[in-house]
This record gives C-alpha cells, structure tokens and sequence, in this order.
C-alpha cells in the first residue's frame, strides 16, 4: 500500500517538474516584459 501512495507522489511530483521546465522554457524564449516589481525582488 505504502509503494503504491509513494508511486502516485512520484508520478505527480514529476508532472509538476515537466510542467514547471516546459514553463521556463517558453518564458526564456518568448522573454515577456518583466514588470518593474519584479525586477526589483
């Protein structure tokens, strides 16, 4: 039971790593203006 929850988490954990890289790549290619508020974070 134990390695079935521990698959599933993996399983999710690595879709949000997928979609959070296919994200930063799109932000790196299309380059958005960044707001003045963030560029001073």
């Amino acid at each position: 039971m134990k390695k079935k929850v521990l698959v599933g988490f993996a399983q999710v954990l690595g879709l949000i790593s997928l979609l959070f890289a296919s994200t930063a790549c799109l932000w790196i290619v299309y380059r958005p203006e960044i707001p003045a508020e963030l560029k001073r974070a």
